[in-house]
């Protein structure tokens, strides 16, 4: 199969004049041939941009990657085995429909049982249906809860969370899904050594729910952890003292780690998404959507979820936690299109910033260029920075999977608009598109 008259987007800009070769599930970037070639798929134009990888993300269609199957009638979750294997693939339609090829399911902070039944599902799954594009769709799971800081947990239940521990990883982690763990680092040489210990194992260590100081940062960063995980939310923990070099604020603006970021408008307002852009390298950005359950549903209002009671805002942009407010929000119902049609549009025009007076637009074709690393690029690099496995995807170059988003970009009033073509996993395309 051959994509023909495409706009490809690369993180060294727009490129024309090249055809994308599916070969199985293997992408090859030739010279545009002239006159009409046989199986050769008209693009007309439309961008060609590398598959987003959802990295954190909790479920979606009333389905929770770590509860079950939403039912609405009986306000509570139904997680039998049938259940779990049913809406695993209905998950993965749902999600590359929004342009995703790659998914990692996110739990939170419940029992530990709990936790191991789900990845134990995620097993059965990709198992039971190892040659189909809807296993290969997910990479494993990331472990946010169980090891963050109780007094920075947001909308998780505190009763569930411990301090780093290997053998409890090790008890979770019996299928080896767990890619990637959210550690605390505030716990000290316990945090460290675990870090050490979940790198060993080609484990993506992130810091996310957390007040850890910069220098607790620093000596974990040193151990080998790579990320900090929703940055700006969960809360993120900042000293304006003269201090321990400042708090967990500080010390991802300033360390050499990456960020994750989420792009629904509501988590991280525009004006502190164009700071964090004007202080870090655009690669070391990663777009998430930080979605749960109630992300692609309609007709959820109110909910109870791991002993914490949650509300739908009216108009389903955005969750909150009930007594609280939406001051703190839990979760979020974006979908990877939206958080890449919310990026361009923040970046793609000026805006008033918060340490920076001003944040000139930036040049549309780089600002695209920029969202779409965001959404992939840079979280494949992340994850084989860590010396784990190598995702072999993010990329529109030569050998990697054929893992495609064609799509048109519109503007309307100054925003931005993905709408989406045809996405491909592994080189097959989803109908449901």
């Amino acid at each position: 199969m051959r994509l023909t008259n495409g706009i490809l987007c690369t993180e060294f800009g727009l490129k024309k004049g090249l055809d994308i070769v599916i070969n199985g599930e293997y992408i090859y970037i030739e010279k545009t041939k002239p006159g009409k070639v046989k199986d050769a798929i008209d693009l007309k134009g439309k961008y060609v941009f590398p598959g987003f990888i959802e990295l954190h993300t909790h479920g979606a269609g009333l389905f929770s990657f770590y509860r079950g199957r939403y039912n609405p009638s009986k306000k509570r979750f139904e997680s039998s085995s049938g259940i779990y294997q049913e809406e695993l693939k209905r998950w993965a339609h749902l999600r590359a429909s929004t342009g995703v090829t790659k998914l990692y399911g996110s739990t939170t902070a419940i029992p530990i049982k709990k936790i191991k039944f789900c990845l134990r599902q995620l097993e059965n799954f990709i198992k039971s249906n190892k040659d189909s594009w809807e296993a290969k769709f997910y990479e494993g799971a990331m472990i946010e809860g169980t090891f963050i800081n109780p007094l920075n947990q947001g909308a998780m239940n505190p009763r569930y969370v411990f301090q780093p521990d290997k053998h409890i990883f090790d008890d979770i982690n019996e299928t080896g899904l767990a890619k990637l763990v959210n550690v605390a680092p505030e716990y000290g040489k316990k945090s460290f050594k675990f870090i050490e210990y979940l790198v060993s194992k080609g484990v993506s260590v992130g810091a996310g729910h957390t007040a850890a100081t910069y220098q607790q940062f620093e000596t974990a960063v040193a151990a080998g952890l790579k990320y900090f995980i929703h940055f700006l939310n969960g809360p993120t923990g900042n000293i304006y003292k003269n201090f321990f070099g400042g708090g967990a604020l500080e010390a991802a603006l300033t360390l050499d780690i990456m960020l994750e970021v989420i792009i629904d408008g509501y988590h991280v307002a525009p004006w502190y998404i164009r700071e964090i852009f004007a202080r870090k390298n655009p690669s070391s950005i990663m777009a998430i959507t930080d979605a749960i359950f109630v992300s692609q549903s309609k007709g959820i209002k109110n909910f109870t979820c791991d002993g914490i009671k949650g509300t739908v805002d009216k108009n389903y942009e955005y969750v909150y936690v009930t007594d609280k407010g939406p001051f703190t929000l839990f979760g979020s119902v974006a979908t990877m299109d939206k958080v890449f049609s919310n990026l361009l549009s923040y970046l793609a025009k000026p805006m008033p910033g918060i340490w920076h007076k001003h944040h000139p637009a930036i040049n549309f074709e780089k600002a695209l260029c920029m969202t779409s690393m965001c959404c992939s690029t840079n979280i494949a690099k992340m994850i084989k920075k860590n010396h784990g496995e190598n995702l072999n995807t993010g990329e529109l170059k030569n050998g990697k999977y054929a893992d495609i988003v064609v799509g048109n970009i519109e503007e309307k009033q100054g925003r931005y608009k993905l709408k989406i073509d045809s996405v491909y996993v592994r080189g097959e395309k989803i109908q449901s598109v």
